[in-house]
């Protein structure tokens, strides 16, 4: 309606937007509409302009309280006093002197009754929606509840594992074919049975608390273990089982699931593992980590003043068998003295092993009755030297062998197999056939032995050692000929290292060959600045025997040598006789280098016959002494004992080789073998290894 409307209502524009603005606002408090401030004014001043055209012609008035009435709903004003406030904001805006109340009141009913139909109506509609959205469910449900329930039945049947039911009281309620087959049984036998029947004895009450406490909801939500049921033939099955318990609707246990995997093969597999890595191969004896873990578990089982005794043994010169008759041999000869040591203590408290090699143990309680330490080791010996034939040959082994005894109460398992291997290379030592007790007084000696040969490796690594060189002089004059450069070795914990120890502790830690190499590199370079320095001495480098067996001695020599311009006839290797003795190919390393021009020359020189042949055979100009025939010479009370004549008498027999000695102590000593013939002499007395950085001036005053 336009402004001047007739009647008297209020002008159009102005009236309508305070109408619809006042409306929208009381409606805002009586429910949720979904819509903006003004989406609801636009709206609800539309529904005026219906109302007001029904005032004016009353055969609209029913239209128009359906079109409002719908509207309404459909904004969602359908709050309880949505309509109330509706009808009571209409009356306030129409109502007035001009206004037909019977109009009014005829167009609001109609409102009312419009806005209670549409009402009634949405009402319907949501709900035959929300029934056919749950009917909807309700068949899917149904479908995904059947496609369930045909998925588990064929799981729960074609599954090889073994799936078994049973209520809170452990009977069976449903099993699967593999549960049957797995223990041997038919679903009708399982039935009037309960589960616990089929526990293993040594496991029944392990499982049978596990369940119990399962059901009652202790801490454990779930059992997963490794353990054994029992088949229907009596047989032992050992299978992995997994238990949970079913819970009703309520949330409250109503049976328990039990899942069963056989393992039986893996666990026979896996023990079969497990004893070859305990046992040896070739004997089946403990190996030498099970020997430690059975000698730590008696000393913690056994009373403390139980006194036990370790046995370690090795078989003399068993090379000879495996490399003369061949490893077959060798290897029945290992398993017989395996199985003689286990019969020789089998009326004992004994455990026998096999370390590895030729090296056996045992370990022996010792009780009132058991042999002492000397008949043991006789026993020992006596069993290995009855021979064992083999293709019609006797074939006899002896034993070297270390023991250590102690109180268990005292007794830790390392240090005594650390013991009794001590007292095994203190046998060796001695020789064949030999036996020898730990002596403790000795043990910090050989500790600290042992801990330096360990971190040898290391320190020639890290450059701890220096090569120093000992002066060798001249005899008769006195003059500085050679310079023999030697090993020291300056740790941190154990002070200065020298030479002859060094080459020891070389041959335990096996760096013997990389130590020579070193040396010779080292040694080679400070000569030639020396010699560039204009000092003319030459370079002597004595050897040990494993560094003159070595068939790459030649080739090493050799590519020290290229690395310089220096002539290799300033070098002299001092070959150990012990090492060409028998050794063809170090002979044949010695003569090659030897034509190259560097001097050779023997040490550790006895005058053996065998020995004075060598002199003829092989291209050396000088020997020197061994450290015995030295001293034996200077614990001679007199120049004319048979000891130094036999010498002097043997230097015509030497075709032409100078006579070298070593360890000259005193005046009177050098004074002595230079009347008995030697041209070259060193010792204490004669000067004691210079560092390099001490040589130069050595060699100005010389």
């Amino acid at each position: 309606m336009s402004e001047g409307d007739p009647d008297g209502l209020p002008p159009g524009s102005v009236w309508r937007s305070d109408a619809a603005r006042r409306w929208a606002s009381e409606l805002r408090t009586t429910s949720f509409l979904p819509l903006s401030r003004a989406e609801v004014e636009e709206v609800l001043a539309e529904l005026l302009d219906h109302v007001l055209v029904a005032l004016e012609d009353s055969s609209k008035a029913g239209v128009t309280g359906r079109i409002v009435g719908d509207r309404l709903v459909e904004i969602h004003a359908t709050g309880e006093e949505s309509l109330s406030v509706s009808l009571r904001v209409l009356q306030d805006a129409l109502l007035s002197d001009h206004t037909k109340v019977d109009a009014l009141l005829a167009v609001l009913t109609e409102i009312a009754a419009g806005y209670a139909a549409a009402d009634r109506e949405n009402t319907f509609t949501q709900q035959e929606t929300l029934n056919k959205a749950l009917l909807k469910s309700k068949l899917k449900t149904d479908r995904e509840l059947k496609a369930s329930e045909a998925r588990f039945s064929e799981v729960f049947t074609s599954t090889p594992i073994g799936v078994a039911i049973t209520d809170l009281d452990g009977r069976f309620v449903q099993v699967n074919p593999a549960f049957g087959q797995l223990l041997g049984y038919h679903a009708d036998d399982l039935a009037p049975m309960t589960i616990d029947r089929l526990f293993h004895p040594e496991d029944a009450e392990y499982l049978s608390a596990s369940y119990r406490e399962l059901i009652e909801g202790g801490s454990a939500k779930r059992i997963s273990d490794r353990k054994r049921l029992v088949r229907a033939d009596g047989e032992a099955a050992w299978c992995y089982l997994g238990v949970s318990v079913l819970c009703g609707a309520d949330g409250a246990p109503s049976g328990v699931v039990t899942m069963v995997e056989d393992i039986t093969e893996l666990h026979l597999l896996q023990d079969r593992f497990q004893h070859q890595a305990l046992h040896d191969a070739l004997t089946g004896l403990p190996n030498r980590g099970f020997f430690h873990t059975r000698l730590e578990a008696a000393l913690v089982n056994l009373p403390r003043d139980a006194h036990l005794a370790l046995y370690q043994l090795a078989l003399d010169g068993f090379e000879l068998i495996n490399d003369g008759l061949g490893y077959p041999v060798g290897d029945q000869l290992i398993r017989t003295v395996a199985r003689r040591l286990e019969h020789l203590v089998e009326d004992e408290e004994a455990l026998v092993a096999r370390f590895g090699g030729t090296e056996f143990a045992l370990l022996v309680w010792e009780q009132n009755g058991t042999p002492g330490v000397p008949r043991m080791t006789q026993l020992i010996n006596e069993m290995l030297a009855e021979p064992v034939y083999v293709g019609g040959r006797g074939i006899a082994a002896s034993a070297s062998i270390g023991v250590v005894q102690r109180d268990v109460g005292e007794a830790d398992a390392a240090n005594m197999l650390w013991a009794a291997d001590v007292a095994l290379r203190r046998a060796e030592a001695a020789g064949k056939r030999q036996w020898a007790l730990f002596d403790p007084d000795l043990a910090p000696e050989e500790r600290e032995e042992s801990q330096l040969a360990a971190i040898m490796p290391g320190g020639l690594e890290m450059g701890e050692f220096d090569v120093v060189y000992r002066p060798q002089i001249r005899l008769p004059g006195g003059d500085l000929c050679t310079l023999e450069a030697e090993f020291r070795w300056d740790t941190s914990d154990f002070g200065v290292i020298e030479h002859a120890d060094c080459l020891r502790l070389a041959e335990r830690s096996g760096v013997t060959l990389s130590m020579r190499d070193w040396m010779l590199q080292t040694a080679w370079q400070q000569l030639a600045e020396w010699h560039a320095g204009g000092h003319r001495v030459r370079l002597s480098v004595s050897l040990s025997p494993n560094q003159g067996r070595d068939p790459d001695l030649a080739a090493v020599v050799h590519k020290v040598l290229d690395g310089s311009e220096l002539d290799p006839r300033w070098l002299r290797l001092c070959m150990p006789i012990a090492a060409i003795r028998d050794n063809e190919e170090a002979r044949d390393n010695l003569r090659h280098l030897s034509s190259r021009g560097i001097q050779a020359s023997l040490h550790d020189f006895t005058g053996s016959p065998g020995e004075l042949r060598l002199l003829r055979e092989m291209p050396v100009d000088s020997v020197r002494l061994s450290q015995e025939i030295v001293r034996l010479v200077h614990q001679a009370e007199s120049p004319d004992v048979p000891e130094i004549q036999a010498l002097r008498a043997l230097i015509p027999l030497m075709n032409g080789v100078r006579l070298c000695v070593d360890h000259v102590e005193t005046e009177d000593q050098l004074a002595l073998w230079q009347d008995i013939g030697c041209v070259v002499a060193a010792g204490p007395h004669l000067g004691n290894p210079l560092l390099s950085f001490d040589v130069p001036d050595l060699l100005t005053r010389s």
